[in-house]
């Protein structure tokens, strides 16, 4: 997925970079060692293998912990490479979506912790989904991890990678009442709204689809936030979003082709990063206080009982 400049119309990120080596390079060259990163992952009820049946991951719950599975696989191909260049203190918070504590709470996340380096963001994702209170639920939606990488950029004024892992496409669309209007209605679309506003702010959203798919919305996805901003009349500054499906590499243990699948994650981050510093990193269309509720926060179980998340007070 190109990034391109809504602002002329013509000025795209082309795949420039075929290498890790490349990537880094680039990374630092846009000094991308004084920026942030995100790390979200879906817990929706569609990753259960009993729902899923994935046969690309040979019939098991894509979060089977037994086995190396593709969310870990793409945490360390992907945020360990982003996190070895990315932020001096090597420090950022991990978020989930989908469980049944948070869909209905407005932030539509939980903040599992802030992790310092990979091996925490394991130990944090292990401890979350072994937790038995932990209920998988749905819909799709990336609305509240979205909100929250921008809370994040407007607070601290730096760019942020937001690598998003999902199982699924995007189905948050609903039918809300119309303020303007007490005998109509219209409809909403949580994420599709959230990350055209994002691109007002320095956040590259990275999203991998793991499991079958189907993925066509979401290969579709940068031409469809351009058309949605359009028809919504919202300011759609800079694509700041690529979708890569790990599908076809979750058998693979092959070096090279695993190395080409994270180049193609990473090619549009330095770039972007290397145009905000040019062209300014918030919009005309920016806010400059953040609007939102605090993610739900997960405790992890004290030995030998159990924990919930909470909302905070």
């Amino acid at each position: 997925m190109g990034c391109a400049w809504s602002g002329d119309g013509s000025s795209s990120f082309p795949d420039k970079y075929s290498t890790i080596q490349g990537i880094r390079d680039a990374m630092r060259a846009a000094n991308m060692e004084n920026s942030d990163m995100i790390v979200a992952i879906d817990v929706t009820r569609s990753n259960e293998a009993a729902l899923g049946a994935h046969t690309s991951f040979e019939g098991r719950d894509l979060h089977d912990l037994s086995v190396l599975n593709p969310y870990q696989r793409v945490m360390r191909l992907v945020g360990g490479e982003v996190a070895a260049v990315l932020d001096k203190d090597g420090t950022f918070p991990v978020l989930a979506f989908g469980d049944a504590a948070s869909v209905d709470h407005p932030s539509r996340c939980v903040l599992l912790g802030d992790a310092k380096g990979f091996d925490e963001v394991d130990r944090l994702y292990r401890g979350f989904l072994s937790d038995p209170r932990v209920v998988k639920s749905g819909p799709t939606s990336f609305e509240g991890v979205v909100r929250f990488a921008i809370d994040q950029a407007i607070r601290t004024r730096r760019f942020h990678t937001l690598l998003i892992i999902t199982d699924g496409q995007i189905n948050d669309e609903k039918e809300v009442p119309d303020p303007k209007s007490a005998t109509k209605w219209r409809r909403t679309e949580p994420t599709i709204e959230a990350l055209i506003e994002a691109s007002q702010y320095p956040i590259e959203v990275i999203i991998v689809g793991v499991g079958d798919g189907p993925w066509d919305a979401m290969e579709a996805l940068d031409d469809e936030l351009k058309a949605k901003a359009k028809a919504k009349k919202m300011t759609y500054r800079v694509d700041c979003c690529q979708f890569v499906p790990f599908t076809r590499y979750m058998r693979t243990t092959d070096a090279a082709a695993l190395q080409a699948f994270t180049v193609d994650c990473l090619q549009e981050v330095p770039q972007l990063k290397a145009w905000l510093d040019e062209h300014g990193m918030m919009g005309p269309g920016a806010r400059t206080t953040p609007i939102g509720s605090e993610p739900v926060e997960w405790k992890p179980p004290a030995e030998g009982a159990e924990a919930v998340p909470t909302a905070p007070p």
